[in-house]
C-alpha cells in the first residue's frame, strides 16, 4: 500500500468515526447568518481529513412560481428561526438526458430551484454571533455547472468541493432555471429571453451580499463554468449586468462563441413558435400567450420543451441577442463574436481549456439521437448553428460539402462524426476565443488541453466509455468529486488531482495558475499548456493536427 492509499484509507476512517461522534446534532451543526436570516449546515470531511462546513440549499432569491415563472428573480423573502441548510434542494425541471447517467442524482425536482450550497473550510467560519469583519476572508470560486442549458445542477452528486475546500478558498455552486423556463425567449415585455443567464447574475449579487458572512472576501470572485455552464460565464464577462460581481474566470470547454447553440433572434421565434404549437397555443396577442404559459403545469410544459428538443437539437432555449425591456436586465444585446471582438470583458483574466477527445463523452447519445442518419439527410447538420442561421443557403451548403470532404472518406460513420463535433462543438470555439482575446489585448489569457487517460474514471465507468484520453467534462473531475460514484484511488489518478486543484486554485488566489516547478506563459499563439499526466507537464507549441484543424475553421467560416 503507498502513501496515498494509505492517506486516503486514514480519511475514510476519521470519516467513520466522524459519524458516530455526531450523535448529538448540535456537535455537527454548522452556524451562520445571511441578508435573508439564519442557516444551519453541517461539518463534513473532505480528502486527507480536511473537515469543512457545508450550508446547501440557500435560496438566493424568491422562488419564481406563478407569476414569477419567467420573471427575473426577486429578493429572496427572508425567514423566522433558522433555515436547514444541511441538505440540497430540488434541481429545477429539466428534460431528461443521458450524458451523466446515474452519475447525477437529483434531490427531487421544482420550480422552487433558486438555491446556492456554500462550503467553507471549517476553521475559516466566522463566529455568527460576531460582528462581521469588512476585510480580508478567503478567495471564493462561484461555479456554473453544464448540461447543454437543459439539466444539471450546482449539487455535490457532480461537484463536490472535496477536491479544493482545503486549500483555502470557499466553493460555491448554484441552480439556475433550465430550458424553456431559463431560455424561452417570446421577444416581448413579457420574456424577452435569458433568464437563466440571469439567474447567475442574482447568484452573484447574492455572493456580493453575503460573501462576509462565510468568511469570504466578495472582492476575491472567480467565477467558473464547465460547457454550457462556461458560455454562461464568457457572456458575462461581456456583460455590463454582470460588471464588478467577479475578478476572474475559468472556463471548461465552452465559450460565448456560437458552436453548439445561436443567439439569433430568429432561431429564438422559431424555436418559441414550435413550442406553442405543441402546447396548442394559437393567439398571438403576448398577454394571453403570457398568461396561457404561466397556468400550464410544469409537467406539460416539459413535455412539450422536449418534442422540441427532438426536433430542434439538444440545444434549443440558448441564449439570445436580447431588446433592452423594462422591469428586465439586460444581459446580451449584441453578437457575442462582436462583443468579444470590441474588446467587452478584456480586463479580466481567464484560463480556458479542452479536453483532446470532447465528444467521445456524447457519444452514446449522439448515436441514440441518430445523428449519422440526421446527416445524411441534412448535411447541414455538420455546422454551427450561428452560420446557419446568418448565411444564405448556397453558402452553408458548399461550406457543408466542405465539412464532409474533411471529415468523411465514403459513408460517414460514428468515429468520423465523434471527431467533427469534437472540433467543431469545443476545439475550435475555444481556440477561436482565445485567440480573440489575446488581439483584443487586456489582462492575460491562460489557455490548456487536457489529455490525461485516468486509471479510474467516473464518467467512463459510469457510462461505460473505453475511449483513450479525456473526454467532455473529464477534466472538471479531477477539480471536483464525484460523489456518486466513488472509485478506489491511484497514484497517478490523486497526482492529476492535485495538479489540476493547484492550477485552479492558484489563478483563484493569484490571477495565474502556473504549478511551482514550470511556468506557464499566457498564450501566445499556437501554444498551450499541454496536460498528459502529472509530473510531464509541457508548454508546448500546439500540435499539427490542431493547427490545421484551426486553418481549416478559419478558411470555412472566414475569419474574424
Amino acid at each position: 500500500m503507498d502513501n496515498k492509499q494509505i492517506i486516503y484509507f486514514g480519511a475514510l476512517i476519521l470519516l467513520y468515526v466522524g459519524v458516530f461522534a455526531c450523535t448529538a446534532r448540535s456537535e455537527c451543526d454548522v452556524l451562520a447568518r445571511t441578508t435573508s436570516g439564519w442557516v444551519r449546515g453541517t461539518r463534513r470531511l473532505a480528502r486527507r481529513g480536511c473537515v469543512y462546513a457545508s450550508f446547501r440549499g440557500i435560496p438566493y432569491a424568491r422562488q419564481p412560481y406563478g407569476e414569477l415563472r419567467f420573471q427575473e428573480l426577486q429578493p429572496a423573502e427572508p425567514w423566522d428561526g433558522i433555515l436547514d441548510a444541511t441538505t440540497e434542494g430540488p434541481v429545477c425541471p429539466y428534460n431528461e438526458v443521458t450524458l451523466y447517467g446515474p452519475l447525477w442524482q437529483p434531490q427531487g425536482v421544482s420550480e422552487g430551484c433558486i438555491h446556492v450550497n456554500v462550503h467553507v473550510p471549517i476553521a475559516d467560519l466566522p463566529n455568527p454571533y460576531k460582528k462581521v469583519d469588512p476585510c480580508g476572508g478567503l478567495p471564493i470560486v462561484v461555479h456554473v455547472h453544464g448540461g447543454a442549458f437543459v439539466w444539471g445542477s450546482g449539487d455535490a452528486d457532480v461537484h463536490g468541493p472535496e477536491h479544493i475546500i482545503s486549500k483555502g478558498v470557499i466553493v460555491i455552486t448554484l441552480n439556475y432555471r433550465l430550458g424553456v423556463i431559463g431560455l424561452l425567449s417570446m421577444n416581448n415585455i413579457k420574456i424577452p429571453g435569458n433568464n437563466a443567464l440571469r439567474d447567475v447574475v442574482t447568484a452573484l449579487r447574492w455572493v456580493q451580499a453575503n460573501a462576509r458572512f462565510f468568511g469570504g472576501n466578495p472582492d476575491e470572485v472567480t467565477l467558473s463554468g464547465l460547457s454550457g455552464g462556461a458560455t454562461f460565464a464568457h457572456v458575462l464577462t461581456m456583460s455590463p449586468a454582470a460588471a464588478g460581481l467577479f475578478k476572474r474566470v475559468w472556463l471548461m470547454s465552452g465559450t460565448a462563441i456560437q458552436s453548439y447553440y445561436t443567439a439569433s433572434p430568429v432561431y429564438a421565434q422559431e424555436t418559441a413558435n414550435m413550442l406553442l404549437s405543441y402546447l396548442g397555443i394559437n393567439c398571438t396577442d403576448d398577454e394571453e400567450i403570457h398568461a396561457q404559459l404561466i397556468k400550464i403545469p410544469i409537467g406539460e410544459l416539459i413535455t412539450a420543451s422536449g418534442k422540441v428538443r427532438a426536433r430542434r437539437g439538444l440545444t434549443s432555449f440558448v441564449p439570445v441577442i436580447e431588446t433592452p425591456r423594462p422591469g428586465f436586465t439586460t444581459i446580451l444585446s449584441e453578437d457575442p463574436e462582436v462583443l468579444l471582438a470590441q474588446g467587452k470583458g478584456n480586463n479580466i483574466p481567464m484560463v480556458i481549456g479542452l479536453t483532446n477527445k470532447e465528444c467521445e463523452t456524447i457519444r452514446r447519445m449522439l448515436e441514440e439521437s441518430h445523428i449519422i442518419e440526421m446527416f445524411k439527410r441534412n448535411p447541414l447538420t455538420s455546422l454551427h448553428l450561428g452560420a446557419v442561421y446568418s448565411l444564405p443557403p448556397n453558402v452553408t451548403a458548399r461550406m457543408a460539402e466542405k465539412m464532409r470532404q474533411r471529415y468523411f472518406r465514403g459513408a460517414p460513420t460514428m468515429d468520423e462524426f465523434v471527431r467533427l463535433c469534437s472540433d467543431s462543438l469545443f476545439a475550435y470555439p475555444v481556440l477561436k476565443a482565445a485567440r480573440a482575446r489575446v488581439m483584443a489585448g487586456g489582462a492575460p489569457v491562460y489557455l490548456y488541453k487536457f489529455a490525461y487517460n485516468a486509471e479510474y474514471s467516473p464518467i467512463k465507468q459510469a457510462l461505460n466509455l473505453t475511449y483513450c484520453g479525456a473526454g467532455h467534462s473529464e477534466d472538471l473531475t479531477h477539480i471536483y468529486q464525484v460523489n456518486t460514484w466513488p472509485l478506489s484511488p491511484s497514484a497517478a489518478d490523486e497526482a492529476m488531482k492535485d495538479m489540476m486543484t493547484d492550477l485552479y486554485v492558484n489563478f483563484i488566489k493569484y490571477n495565474d495558475p502556473s504549478p511551482g516547478d514550470v511556468s506557464w506563459p499566457p498564450y501566445p499563439r499556437n501554444q498551450y499548456f499541454y496536460i498528459r499526466d502529472a509530473w510531464n507537464k509541457r508548454y508546448i507549441k500546439m500540435t499539427q493536427c490542431d493547427q490545421d484543424m484551426v486553418k481549416f475553421y478559419d478558411k470555412l467560416y472566414g475569419r474574424r
